[in-house]
């Protein structure tokens, strides 16, 4: 296959891309922003329902503004990174105030919003305009790092200015649409982290990793600092028909329902110790350690009774709605 980088990629995904997604169909920036904050390191086939789900509840950024905090993240309860819901909660807001309610466009606009950075930023400008906007998400910095061998020996911060001049550099003057999607489709479906399908891959006659047999050791990793952890002792105060639970108002999981942490006063009683849960949130690791005790004669009025199948659809954290559906 010859060519430029972006002629190849561009060939390569009119052919064997992913062109029939459900939010491809539109240039309307809100369902195009719509489904970029949900597709950040989400694969795409977790993300179709909760797209569908949403544009049927929310077709409008005014329908998204309008809507109680609860609602959105009950909708989004299941997705994980919970911070995005409320950081699209709050742009859409700042949309209806800011810009009378019709998505802006350009660049500055949209990197001044909640949530939005500047890879996000230039996704939405081409995938609404065709314009030719250099992108730089996770997908593409692996494709780009192996190509190009870009990251050995370099800070982080000078690897990632490499990537972006590298991202620029390959960017076309034309069918940018095409291009963006293109070279994000490389990276999620053939230039995939752990077994790349480099014989497929249009690009791999000058790419260096793969013509030095090294692509497996780009982008170069993080070294990462020991993952703090912390410990949850909650309380399972339930009937065996319905169980309490408080909103969270701090910290992760904020605005989830969950469990009460255990009671000072009943960390004595004798419960029933049920199975530790470890859950790995970005930069903490959980350690839970439930144990079901019986319903207290009185209740705090934040406590609310939760039964099986309103568990299965309200606002939990995933761990803790998996653990409350075994033990109903």
């Amino acid at each position: 296959m010859g060519g430029s980088f972006a002629e190849r990629l561009i060939s390569w995904q009119k052919e064997y891309g992913r062109n029939n997604l459900p939010w491809q169909q539109s240039h309307d920036p809100y369902v195009r922003w719509l489904a970029e904050i949900m597709l950040q390191q989400t694969q795409v086939k977790t993300v179709i329902p909760y797209f569908h789900r949403f544009m049927e509840r929310f077709p409008t950024v005014r329908d998204l503004a309008e809507a109680p905090e609860e609602e959105v993240m009950k909708l989004w309860a299941g997705l994980g990174y919970y911070s995005r819901a409320r950081n699209l909660h709050k742009c859409a807001k700042e949309v209806q105030q800011r810009f009378g309610g019709s998505f802006p466009i350009e660049l500055s606009d949209l990197e001044s919003l909640p949530g939005i950075g500047t890879s996000t930023a230039a996704a939405i400008r081409s995938a609404v305009t065709d314009e030719p906007c250099a992108i730089l998400d996770g997908n593409v910095k692996r494709v780009l790092a192996r190509h190009g061998m870009i990251g050995k020996g370099l800070k982080p911060s000078e690897a990632e200015k490499r990537l972006w001049a590298d991202a620029r550099a390959k960017t076309p003057q034309g069918e940018g649409r095409t291009y963006a999607q293109a070279v994000m489709d490389l990276g999620a479906t053939v230039c995939t982290r752990t077994k790349p399908l480099c014989s497929l891959c249009p690009v791999n006659q000058d790419c260096k990793a793969f013509l030095a047999d090294c692509q497996l050791e780009y982008p170069v990793k993080k070294v990462r600092a020991p993952v703090p952890e912390e410990i949850l002792n909650l309380a399972v105060y339930t009937d065996g028909k319905e169980v309490y639970l408080l909103r969270k108002s701090e910290r992760y999981w904020k605005g989830l329902w969950t469990l009460p942490q255990l009671q000072a006063e009943d960390a004595g009683k004798s419960g029933e110790l049920l199975p530790l849960v470890e859950h790995r949130l970005t930069h903490l690791l959980l350690k839970i350690y439930p144990v079901r005790l019986p319903v207290p004669a009185e209740t705090p009025a934040e406590w609310k009774a939760f039964t099986k199948g309103q568990i299965e659809t309200e606002a939990l954290p995933t761990p803790i709605r998996k653990l409350l559906l075994e033990v109903l």
